[in-house]
């Protein structure tokens, strides 16, 4: 599992980038998404935003989850992040 969050700077850019994101996972922030990907769909998914962003002034971070922690996630309000099955997962 991927957590990704992003800052960037124009709108357009960001909308782009956020629906590149959408085919690889589930927003569950307004600039955050989490992921369930392979090493392949991981640089696949690089690669993309990449193209999608301005890297002298945008900010794309991925943070790697272990699937044994992912239970240890606590959300606090609305849980958007639960789409996953622990058999199912949704990916790009």
């Amino acid at each position: 599992m991927y957590v990704i969050s992003y800052d960037i700077t124009d709108d357009k850019r960001r909308q782009r980038l956020a629906k590149y994101l959408e085919s690889y996972g589930v927003r569950v922030q307004y600039s955050v998404f989490e992921t369930e990907l392979n090493e392949q769909q991981l640089n696949s998914l690089i690669k993309g935003i990449k193209k999608k962003i301005k890297l002298s002034e945008d900010t794309v971070r991925i943070y790697p989850i272990q699937k044994d922690l992912r239970d240890r996630i606590v959300t606090i309000g609305i849980d958007k992040g639960r789409f996953y099955d622990s058999e199912f997962y949704i990916i790009g």
